[in-house]
């Protein structure tokens, strides 16, 4: 319908508005004559091309709007020339933005090998997006909707890479010191806790407008897109508690129960992938906690609580374990991608790379888990929050919004 194409219409006029000027015209002259390295940017040309985009700023877009358009368009072939249309012109300002702000990193860390090869996966998926005709027949945009998902699939090692990028760098320039969040080098601070929330969060939406597009070419009963219409928290987490459990066994050979508890028949229009990340990380995190208590105790694990709660404005979630908390003063050090108490986080990295070739799952240690929950429930208006008592347990407060009561804009 014409007001579910609105939410296309809309950014693509105020996009289109701002390639009338400035260097809009050398990039199409660019686009004529030359083909995109595969390595990233090379050239002089390239480098201003990124910078360009990147000066520009991303389109709003909420997540209603979104459901709105993939329910009114029944996935009709003009609603997905549309939204592809719309990502051919989005999807690079994004790209260019993160790219640009990795090439600035300070410190040196932007020419660990880690840091540079994301800097270069960026580069090369906004050269592929750039010099990808408009899909403006079905069968152009059939073949952009693959080159989507193969960007996609390639940014999946990009938390991985990021890990190793910091630890590249502690391992090479000893004159570095960190702070909780912060690298410090000749009394110059710089808050790379900061830097990663917002290019997490810049990554949870591209991934979002990517899979919401590529889905709404399999269309699946009860969901727009990732959006599933009727999703039930409870049952996502029960699923999340099924996967946490058998880490935790082949970990340590066993597993506590957990307990749903509360309103678990609520339902809200959601992405249950992001709730599934959320649940699987924490439920994780309080089974290892417990287990690692009780273990030696003789005595069975206290089982870990989950209670759900519907508000007016959002629906609450509290996980609860007995696994002895964490000390008052190390709380604010969660979230800042480096702290972790279960071990090296370099042998961890280790484990991922095994991992993907058979190896045991990693149970924890890779740093990220907690700010990226918090990254992924903060994405679309929700909220996480963190509890503890050292000498009893930790709890966690999730709030998920209801993404009908008001407008939050995708990252």
């Amino acid at each position: 319908s014409g007001m579910a194409a609105s939410w296309i219409r809309a950014p693509l006029c105020r996009l289109a508005g701002s390639l009338r000027g400035g260097f809009a015209p050398r990039a199409a002259a660019v686009q004529g004559r030359r083909c995109f390295s595969v390595d990233g940017a090379e050239s002089e040309e390239d480098t201003h091309e990124i910078m360009f985009y990147a000066m520009r700023h991303p389109a709003v877009i909420t997540l209603r709007e979104m459901y709105s358009f993939g329910l009114g368009g029944n996935h009709s072939t003009r609603t997905l020339l549309l939204a592809a249309q719309f990502l051919h012109e989005e999807l690079p300002v994004r790209l260019a933005r993160r790219a640009r702000e990795l090439k600035k990193l300070p410190f040196g860390l932007g020419d660990t090998a880690s840091i540079k090869g994301v800097r270069k996966l960026y580069e090369r998926s906004f050269f592929r997006i750039r010099r990808f005709p408009k899909p403006n027949t079905p069968e152009l945009e059939e073949k952009f909707t693959e080159m989507l998902e193969d960007i996609k699939n390639e940014h999946n090692s990009v938390q991985a890479n990021v890990a190793r990028g910091l630890q590249e760098l502690s391992e090479v320039r000893v004159d570095i010191y960190s702070q909780p969040g912060v690298l410090v080098q000749d009394g110059m601070p710089f808050d790379f806790g900061k830097f990663l929330d917002r290019f997490y969060l810049s990554r949870v939406g591209v991934r979002v407008l990517i899979g919401q597009h590529i889905m709404l070419h399999h269309p699946q009963e009860g969901f727009v897109g990732i959006i599933q219409t009727n999703c039930q928290p409870a049952l996502v987490c029960q699923h999340a508690i099924e996967d946490a459990a058998r880490v935790c066994d082949m970990a340590f050979g066993t597993s506590p129960e957990v307990l749903l508890e509360g309103a678990t028949n609520t339902i809200l229009p959601y992405i249950p992938e992001h709730l599934h990340y959320i649940f699987f990380e924490l439920i994780k995190n309080s089974m290892r906690a417990t287990v690692e208590r009780y273990r030696d105790s003789g005595e069975d694990p206290p089982p870990i609580s989950v209670v759900f709660a519907e508000g007016e404005e959002d629906i609450a979630i509290k996980i609860s374990d007995k696994g002895g908390g964490i000390p008052r003063s190390g709380v604010h050090r969660l979230w800042t991608y480096t702290f972790t108490t279960a071990g090296n986080t370099a042998e961890k990295l280790a484990e991922v790379g095994q991992e993907g070739r058979g190896g045991t799952p990693v149970m924890a240690g890779f740093a990220h888990g907690l700010p990226l929950s918090r990254i992924h429930a903060r994405a679309f208006g929700g909220d996480l929050h963190v509890m503890s008592m050292q000498g009893h347990g930790t709890d966690v407060y999730i709030h998920i919004n209801k993404m009908g009561n008001r407008e939050v804009s995708v990252p």
